[in-house]
């Protein structure tokens, strides 16, 4: 089958805190979404398991490097992609398993490819920045790109997202280099991701530090940020990013 549209989600999981008395809302909003890619950050061996259980029909990138299990991974439905190759390329990040994860996956049904990728940048209150008053996410964008330019082939489809902690860096740079957010192409304000209330008190601090972005090879067809609960629980204490493309 060659999809149409697809749908793709960015999720921070948010470690293990109150874990597992939100497992039941994380798979209440897997089981209810049901994205084509899922990119997550912060995954822990609780929620890998988590999200296995409930996306039965998709693969995940099967690799013993220790970030794959303990930060990131990539997650896509099989009936529709089939991976090609996949990698873990260095932001020099102060964090030891971080980086700039990615996969190549082959439309099943054609010869088209996408590159689909996700990061986690660090968080602003990182005690560096706070004592220097200088953002390492300056770096870890212009990184970013550099991965891309490298990474993406002439004319495919090229999605990277994540939880990049910054409410101006993203948006200010990579438009500039083609990619745009999925509600820069659909001319909307990009909605608040952090925090997920009540999962956390960080009163304050409404943040968009959440994003989907892409090449402009695909067409953004509608993009939102679903504030998802389950018996009064939220699943993390970000609001996961949720786009579908038309390829």
């Amino acid at each position: 089958m060659i999809p149409n549209r697809i749908s793709i989600v960015s999720y921070n999981l948010w470690n293990t805190e109150l874990w597992p008395d939100r497992e039941p809302a994380l798979r209440q909003f897997l089981s209810t979404f049901m994205p084509d890619i899922l990119c997550i950050q912060e995954l822990r061996n609780e929620t890998m398991i988590c999200v296995s259980e409930c996306l039965e029909t998709h693969e995940k990138i099967k690799d013993d490097l220790p970030g794959w299990a303990c930060e990131s991974n990539i997650f896509w439905n099989k009936h529709y992609f089939k991976e090609v190759t996949h990698g873990l390329e260095d932001l020099e990040m102060p964090e030891k398993y971080r980086g700039f994860f990615w996969v190549r996956l082959k439309v099943i049904g054609s010869d088209k490819t996408i590159l689909v990728a996700t990061a986690h940048f660090t968080w602003q209150g990182f005690p560096k920045e706070i004592e220097t008053g200088l953002t390492p996410r300056n770096h870890q964008i212009r990184q970013t790109i550099k991965c891309l330019k490298k990474l993406v082939k002439t004319n495919e489809p090229a999605f990277f997202m994540g939880d990049l902690n910054d409410p101006i860096l993203p948006e200010y740079f990579l438009p500039k280099e083609g990619y745009n957010s999925c509600f820069q192409d659909l001319n909307l304000l990009s909605p608040p991701t952090h925090p997920a209330l009540p999962m956390t008190d960080s009163l304050g601090h409404n943040e968009t530090i959440d994003y989907i972005f892409c090449n402009g090879k695909a067409k953004t067809i509608s993009a939102f940020v679903p504030q998802f609960y389950f018996k009064g629980l939220a699943p993390s204490d970000h609001w996961p990013v949720y786009a579908i493309y038309q390829l």
